[in-house]
């Protein structure tokens, strides 16, 4: 029998024994202590009353530790510790704890032990009694070598990261859900200035944001919270010494195991010395803007100041030219009208640029004959190169055979510039206009345009350069031939206006080749190839039977033009000058078509728009409604489309734009009306005009600027006296739709830098700034309209004279 008390050993009982405690408790209980030791993850090893290592079970004995097979160890604790010690990594102390746990006999737990394997075992000694005498030791050996890896790993990647926050100068803090700081590191205290204590407990947002921005503070976290969202944002905060810094700051939550939000962490960068120098950006930029508005005011003030002494220069060579002269006068004469235009085109040019870049510029499509254009480009400069050996020949793609949708005026003036300065350096050879269909997209037409010539030529290493303001290709150019270097500045920025791109090359039979695309919409309708021969009854196919159209427009200019041309084709109409009558007429009966301006008084007609469709039982309310304006932007036809305004008539707009938009909507059957064209080549406005505008405009349609020359010389002079009323008056807002009403109308007649200083009157109008400076802009532009309005009255006369000589050649 083993000895009494010994671990392992059982003892005899008689029947007559108290009950075991365990009896009534599951059976598991009942189970020797050498199933658990055996059975556990953990090593053990037992030891007895005298301290001597008898056992361990499979996983201790797995720790190669002993030599031995099976779980009997039986060993002394003095050689024990002799042999354990040599495979430790640090053995000095060992021996005195393990002496030390033996002595005291009392539980001792987390003692980890390094093995030079470099295994790390975490040691937990239990002294067991059976009562109060010793019986042995359980000894609980776990390897912790992973866990302590996984620890040390945790540790170097924490000092890792802190040590990269610290020298990207990122500030790291912890906060609860209401913004108490829980944890802070050292970054953060050293660019709040505060120690970490003093920072701890407290609310971050009272402690660093300046108090007119705590609720935005605050709703941010709210937010970040509410959401799950990670935020990054810019602000302002006060630090310990009270000075103020910016930071970018990146938020995000922390969670708990289920997902809930249970606080915060922020990262916080010094972005001053950034906001700083953006300051300074701004600053810099917003006075080199200032500067480059200053010199384009500049520019054309003083484009437009030069252009009044010229005109009268350029009017009293024409004068004399008209005189008796000798040869030497004659020549004079010749010099000066030629230097003179010079003069005006390169006025006119800086007038073109700067109202390009000031993104005035705008595009007004409309149907137009791409070949009738191209030949009467072709036709112009054959007669200003009458004196040169100089052929201009055209190539027109025939695929090309149908009225085109896109602004013609533009497209002109781009080939007006480039057959200009193709003209400016051929002597002598050929000019050629090419123009190609390149692709077709559903109704969308690409078509290629090139005018190429064989006259000085450009270097490689030049051709970009040309495309830049005030550049040209050569030093001794502008000496030799004179211009600005605008010309075809301004017909890039055209051309890219319009989506579309130009170049520049050189071709085998050409000196110089330039190419450009440009996007039109396809109508299918053929090309009327009567179009300019004398038509007998031309209105005999045009009737439009008993319709009626309403009227809404306060312009005398326009309204005149307007009902003049419904005069002409026979139409009932009824006359609105404002929102609220035409709103009157609408409700009382119906009509066939409302053909109105979208600015009126009383009501625009966004609004007027509104109200004709807004109740189904108005009898206008399905009536089709045709806008006119001269702002036809993307955002106002879009606004325009979404409450119910059937289509857009841009101003200035033709009698035959205007006479299709009656066809569309006026006959059911849809016939096609033989348009009212009076081509008249070879007519030349008065060089005090702007006559590039002119001929773009009217297209040698005299009848048509007959009509708008007659409205402007019956309408102006009341219209602005009108406008010196209201101004005097200091109504300012009825000024700016006075301004907004009329400008239009001087363009018409040539008077486009009046138009312009018109527009620079309505934006200083619009912002309600520099109102002081009104009365002298006014003044200004009264006593030029005034200086000019015996022109206009001379040219409407010259304009009678010339039809009525071209009816009885």
């Amino acid at each position: 029998m083993a000895p009494k008390g010994r671990i392992g050993r059982t003892k005899k009982r008689s029947l007559k024994t108290t009950p075991s405690p365990t009896e009534g408790l599951p059976d598991i209980f009942a189970l020797p202590i050498s199933v658990y030791l055996q059975n556990t993850n953990a090593g053990v090893l037992v030891s007895d009353e005298k301290h001597r290592f008898i056992w361990g079970n499979d996983v201790f004995m797995g720790y190669n530790t002993f030599p031995y097979s099976g779980n009997v160890i039986n060993l002394a604790f003095q050689p024990f510790i002799d042999h354990i010690a040599p495979l430790l990594a640090e053995s000095a102390g060992f021996e005195l704890k393990m002496k030390e746990l033996r002595k005291k006999k009392k539980p001792f737990f987390g003692w980890e032990l390094t093995f030079k394997t470099g295994h790390i075992r975490e040691i937990s000694y239990i002294p067991v009694f059976d009562g109060r005498r010793f019986a042995g030791s359980i000894w609980q050996i776990v390897d912790v070598t992973r866990h302590r890896q996984w620890q040390e790993e945790l540790k170097r990647t924490d000092e890792k990261y802190r040590v990269i926050l610290d020298n990207l100068n990122a500030a790291l803090c912890e906060t609860d859900l209401e913004g108490i700081i829980l944890k802070v590191y050292e970054s953060f205290c050293r660019m709040s200035g505060y120690t970490e204590e003093e920072l701890i407990g407290r609310n971050i947002t009272d402690v660093f944001v300046p108090e007119e921005n705590r609720e935005y503070a605050r709703n941010l976290r709210r937010y970040r919270v509410e959401k799950k969202l990670a935020l990054l944002y810019d602000m302002e905060i006060v630090l310990k010494d009270g000075t103020r810094k910016w930071v970018l700051a990146s938020s995000g939550n922390i969670y708990d195991r289920e997902g809930n939000p249970i606080g915060g962490v922020g990262i916080h960068m010094d972005i001053t010395p950034q906001k700083i120098l953006q300051k300074e950006l701004e600053v810099a930029k917003q006075a080199a803007e200032e500067a480059q508005r200053a010199q384009k005011e500049f520019l054309a003030n003083m484009s437009h100041e030069i252009r009044t002494p010229l005109n009268a220069i350029i009017g009293m060579a024409h004068l004399l030219d008209e005189t008796t002269l000798n040869e030497e006068q004659k020549e004079y004469i010749k010099i000066l009208k030629h230097s003179s235009g010079i003069l005006h085109g390169l006025i006119t040019d800086i007038l073109d640029i700067s109202k390009i870049e000031a993104g005035k510029q705008e595009v007004h499509p409309r149907e137009f004959d791409l070949r009738d254009l191209i030949q009467s480009m072709k036709h112009t400069f054959q007669l200003k190169l009458a004196q040169r050996p100089v052929q201009v020949t055209v190539e027109l793609d025939k695929r090309i055979d149908s009225l085109l949708i896109g602004d013609d005026m533009i497209l002109n003036q781009i080939l007006m510039n480039l057959l200009g300065n193709a003209e400016k350096f051929t002597k002598e050879g050929e000019i050629a206009i090419k123009v190609y269909l390149e692709n077709i997209q559903g109704n969308a037409l690409w078509i290629r345009f090139k005018v190429c010539d064989t006259g000085i030529g450009i270097q490689k290493d030049k051709l970009e350069l040309i495309f830049q303001n005030y550049k040209q290709a050569e030093k001794d150019i502008r000496e030799r031939y004179g211009g600005t270097g605008l010309g075809l500045a301004i017909a890039k920025q055209l051309v890219e206006l319009q989506g579309g791109k130009i170049s520049v090359e050189e071709g085998p039979e050409f000196s110089t080749c330039f190419s450009f695309t440009l996007p039109f919409i396809d109508t299918r309708k053929s090309v009327n190839p009567a179009a300019g021969e004398e038509l007998e009854n031309k209105y005999s196919r045009i009737d439009f039977g008993q319709a009626k159209v309403l009227v809404v427009e306060d312009n005398p200019m326009n309204l005149k033009y307007i009902i003049s041309l419904l005069e002409k084709y026979k139409i009932h109409y009824q006359l609105a000058t404002n929102g609220p009558d035409a709103l009157y007429f609408l409700e009382s009966r119906q009509y066939d078509l409302v053909l109105m301006d979208i600015r009126i008084p009383g009501m625009d007609g966004f609004e007027l728009a509104r109200k004709i469709r807004e109740d189904e039982s108005r009898p206008n309310v399905a009536t089709p409604v045709i806008a006119t304006t001269a702002a036809a932007v993307p955002s106002t036809i879009s606004m325009a489309r979404s409450i119910g305004i059937t289509d857009i008539l841009t101003k200035p707009y033709t009698p035959d734009q205007l006479l299709q938009v009656l066809n569309k909507y006026l006959n059911e059957d849809e016939t096609e009306i033989i348009m009212e064209v009076q081509n008249i080549s070879g007519y030349e406005f008065h060089p005090a005009l702007d006559v590039r505008y002119l001929n773009t405009l009217y297209e040698s349609n005299i009848g048509y600027a007959i009509d708008l020359f007659e409205i402007f010389v019956m309408t102006i002079k009341e219209e602005m006296g009108k406008l010196e009323k209201v101004a005097q008056e200091r109504d300012w807002e009825k000024l700016k739709f006075q301004v907004h009403k009329i400008k239009p109308n001087f363009s018409m007649v040539g008077l486009t830098w009046v138009t312009g200083k018109m527009e620079a009157l309505e934006g200083i109008l619009r912002k309600a700034e520099d109102l002081d400076v009104i009365p002298g802009m006014l003044e200004e532009i009264t006593t030029e309209v005034n200086n000019l309005y015996p022109t206009i009255e001379s040219e409407l006369q010259k304009m009678y004279a010339f039809v009525k000589n071209h009816e009885n050649s």
